[in-house]
């Protein structure tokens, strides 16, 4: 397959503010988490740097993207070419490439990249691959892809993790499988080394695969600096159809609500703007898992694994569920404006401030620990111009974020039965 993609002509008009505000989320005062006696006011991250600096953040992260986009191509055309060998080889134990899926998302969008970039910090997968494989359970067959793998010049990845009992880094292998029956015994035929594989259960949605990255075997410099390739296995063309449908109308709306300044996982107590937003996340979360994904992935995997007999479940959001939905949504963006109101009440105690001070990083590592007045004042009158702007921007993601749910429940809202009516998955 030769993919060919033309870099967005309008990469340059990305709004830097934006992107250097969101990258910087639960951020503007991440001393209060340590600080048990403030769980009214928490916030995650590190401090947002002055205005210059984001911006260089920002061109540097679009000027990334776009400086790599040959090579990310280059990269995905021969990665995407042994996957098809491979896939032809071993055909009968079941492996399938889909090409039309695969030429659809061989690398990351610019948006998404920065997306991932602004949620994390960095950006492993820019070079992603598909492939469909039902009987996810056979070890020996996925060793065969590996092994297959190898022969087309890619071997699993090196990640390091630190240690905290030993203090130092020990290496394992970029895998991750999600499937339920799965043991670390099952894994001892692919090698020590890959049997270190991260097992998990599936998601909550029932959402389950196999996750993984390559490297090229006979690229220049160490395996560590060498680009990931992302492959993903799933169990089939309905199952993809489901993971891109829960992608756009359920995991868009929990990643739009993920960047809230406001720490959603904060020890707020009860009946405060800061639990009421918290739980209102969970539960718009929870339905829509129940409503939409879990049916979804089940009708799936069913669809993929040709099972006879299998009930199609409904995917459908109820009138009553809707509504609900709405109103939760609603409830989040009305309490947002009192959430900002508590923490500026916090903020017009000296002692307050000085606590930040004292749990700041800066603080810490400096010699002179005396606060004076003036910096307990401009500490302030910083943050408290830090919390417009977050307020700010939380009120537009609400906004964002109803947006999608109208799409959502547009989508999926029950609609009022009539003859020769058929359940649809997606």
């Amino acid at each position: 397959m030769n993919i060919t993609i033309t870099p967005n002509v309008n990469a340059y008009n990305y709004r830097y503010n934006h992107l250097n505000s969101v990258n910087n989320r639960k951020s503007v005062i991440s001393q209060v988490n340590n600080n048990p006696s403030m769980d009214t006011v928490s916030f995650s991250g590190r401090n947002i740097p002055k205005a210059p600096i984001q911006s260089m953040i920002g061109n540097a992260i679009e000027r990334s993207y776009l400086d790599q986009l040959k090579k990310f191509i280059d990269y995905a055309n021969d990665f995407h070419k042994a996957l098809k060998n491979v896939c032809t080889k071993l055909a009968d134990d079941g492996f399938v490439y889909d090409e039309a899926y695969n030429i659809k998302h061989p690398i990351k969008s610019q948006t998404s990249y920065i997306d991932k970039f602004e949620r994390q910090g960095y950006v492993q997968d820019a070079v992603r691959g598909t492939v469909y494989w039902v009987d996810q359970q056979n070890v020996s067959s996925f060793k065969k892809l590996i092994d297959a793998m190898k022969e087309e010049g890619y071997e699993i990845a090196v990640v390091k993790q630190y240690n905290p009992e030993t203090g130092r880094f020990i290496k394992l292998p970029d895998l991750e499988i999600r499937q339920n029956g799965i043991t670390k015994e099952d894994l001892s035929i692919l090698g020590s080394f890959l049997s270190k594989a991260d097992i998990s259960k599936p998601r909550s949605s029932t959402y389950a695969d196999y996750q993984m990255r390559f490297v090229p075997i006979n690229k220049k410099g160490k395996k560590e600096n060498k680009q990931p390739l992302e492959l993903i296995i799933l169990y089939g063309p309905h199952y993809s159809k489901a993971k891109e449908a829960e992608s756009k109308y359920v995991y868009g709306i929990a990643r739009t609500l993920g960047k809230l300044h406001i720490d959603v996982n904060g020890n707020y107590p009860e009946r405060t703007p800061g639990r009421r937003i918290a739980t209102n996340i969970d539960v718009i979360k929870t339905r829509l898992r129940e409503d939409i994904s879990k049916p979804l992935f089940v009708n799936a995997y069913n669809a993929d694994a040709k099972l006879r007999g299998e009930e199609k479940l409904p995917v459908v959001i109820s009138r009553v569920h809707a509504d609900m939905l709405n109103g939760y949504m609603s409830g989040i963006r009305q309490k947002i404006p009192l959430y900002y109101r508590e923490v500026r009440q916090k903020f017009k105690s000296d002692d307050f401030i000085i606590d930040l001070i004292k749990n700041s990083t800066e603080y810490k590592a400096r010699e002179n620990k005396t606060i004076t007045k003036q910096e307990i004042n401009e500490y302030r009158r910083n943050y408290r111009e830090r919390l417009k702007v977050m307020e700010a921007e939380d009120i537009s993601i609400i906004a964002r974020a109803q947006d999608m749910l109208k799409e959502t429940i547009e989508k999926y809202v029950e609609k009022t039965p009539t003859p020769g009516d058929k359940i649809t998955d997606v």
